[in-house]
């Protein structure tokens, strides 16, 4: 075994070390976070639940929600007991007496409808606009009035929950059956509204399936706030931590599809990658090219200005402002779209660099090897392109890679143009979510692992060029 091997040995030997310390580390976080979850943090008693409870009901009225206000203020909980539940929660039974909602919704559903259907025709004839908050205000004061004059009162007995977060305080839940039951069948009248499609008026039928406004102005007379039907998660720290970034990651990429956006983003990436490269691959080798024989030969003087102001030109402005003034100033005004006008830019900006590396290339090769192809009876072009250019672009091969890989990271402002690149789609999904993290972090990682992929290609290719050297 030579040394060679010895050390290549003595890598993987510290990398499963390294690996196995932290799998152990990492355990180790994790018995100890189950550990502790096991402990209670908080205490229950009956007077503070009831305090909870109050307050949250008092919390649940919208401001312009009357209705929702009187039955708030008609309806009075007593916390008859306190028990410990079997996942870090407290179940606590409440007593409760309140408005039977759902009775009275039930006996004036058709006066309801009826009253905010004559009312919506009516401002309609006026040839006003109707709209939810209109039908709400003529609606609610019918029903408070039915709610004020009759004997709507129920009651009866239901368990709430109270779950330890290792918050302050155990953070109440309330299902949509406690609820509705607390406030005398309230989220039944507000989903039997949501789902009534059609009404009687004066006898006759009449469709209101697509009619959101007219549905969602009776409903709002019913509105709630504060209140969130999602069970409190009582996981340990670092589940609740991996909890919150799964939800987080399905709500920027698998909620509504919006992965697509970066499949997409990440193709006209490449794309405007590709392009642009081919463009200034061209444009870099007939610039190096006009540069090397205006130096050797003294020919081509004004394609050698033109050349020398272009690279100088590339090279000493921003390629975001070069990006905005092609688009913006020379091609939006004749009509060119933004994908070509960023190809456009981005090649004529790698063009610069690429002459420069293709010069370099040329310059580098050794004068023996012209003197060689004119003493075999070769011109000055044919030495060029069958001697002097092989060797050449062999020697700048890496460094045209390198080159690919840094234009992947520069189109990352063709964004600013509206290009719908993988910056831009992280921008959008971050526009949709109002998440931060996620999508930007995304997009980074997306930018990463192609310039992981790009740098190992570029590494295979320069070992063989340098088996093919040897």
């Amino acid at each position: 075994m030579n040394k060679l091997e010895i050390q290549k040995k003595k890598r993987r030997i510290i990398n499963l070390c390294l690996v196995g310390l932290c799998i152990l580390i990492l355990t180790g976080f994790v018995l100890v976070d189950q550990i502790q979850n096991r402990k209670t943090s908080v205490t229950m008693t009956p007077e503070s639940a009831q305090a909870q409870l109050t307050e949250l009901l008092e919390e649940l009225p919208t401001a312009v929600a009357k209705i929702s206000k009187h039955v708030v203020a008609n309806t009075k909980t007593e916390v008859l007991s306190v028990e410990d539940g079997e996942a870090r929660e407290f179940v606590v039974k409440v007593k409760y007496e309140t408005l039977d909602v759902a009775a009275m919704y039930e006996a004036h559903k058709d006066a309801i409808f009826s009253r905010a259907w004559e009312y919506s025709e009516g401002v309609k004839a006026e040839g006003k606009k109707v709209n939810a908050t209109l039908i709400q205000i003529e609606v609610q004061k019918y029903i408070l009035e039915q709610l004020q004059s009759g004997d709507w009162q129920t009651g009866g007995e239901v368990e709430i929950y109270f779950y330890d977060t290792r918050a302050e305080k155990p953070v109440m839940y309330i299902s949509d059956e406690a609820l509705n039951h607390l406030l005398g069948g309230y989220i039944a009248v507000k989903e039997d509204i949501k789902s009534t499609t059609e009404i009687t008026v004066r006898g006759e039928r009449i469709s209101i399936a697509s009619d959101n406004t007219f549905r969602n102005g009776i409903n709002q007379c019913f509105g709630l706030d504060n209140y969130d039907a999602a069970k409190p998660d009582t996981s340990s720290p670092l589940t609740q931590k991996w909890n919150a970034v799964k939800a987080d990651f399905h709500k920027n990429f698998i909620e509504d599809d919006h992965w697509k956006y970066i499949v997409e983003g990440i193709g006209n990436t490449l794309a405007l990658t590709g392009l642009s490269l081919l463009l200034g691959i061209f444009l870099g080798l007939f610039t190096a090219v006009v540069r090397v024989v205006f130096d050797k030969t003294g020919k081509l003087y004004y394609l050698d200005r033109i050349a020398r102001l272009y690279v100088s030109l590339i090279r000493g402005t921003p390629l975001m402002v070069q990006l905005l003034i092609i688009y913006f100033v020379l091609l939006l005004p004749i009509g060119i779209e933004k994908f070509p006008a960023a190809v456009l830019c981005f090649g004529l900006n790698s063009g610069a660099y690429v002459s420069e590396i293709i010069r370099g290339g040329i310059m580098s090769v050794d004068a023996g090897q012209t003197e060689a192809g004119r003493s075999l009876g070769f011109g000055y072009g044919a030495t060029m392109f069958h001697i002097v250019m092989p060797q050449a672009f062999k020697a700048v091969l890496p460094a045209l890679c390198n080159e690919f890989i840094t234009l992947l990271k520069e189109t990352s402002v063709a964004f600013y143009i509206g290009v719908a690149d993988l910056t831009r789609a992280g921008i959008k999904i971050r526009s949709i979510t109002y998440s931060n993290f996620m999508p930007l972090v995304a997009v980074a990682l997306v930018y990463l692992v192609l310039v992981l992929i790009l740098t190992k290609l570029v590494g295979i290719l320069e070992r063989r060029l340098r088996k093919s050297e040897r």
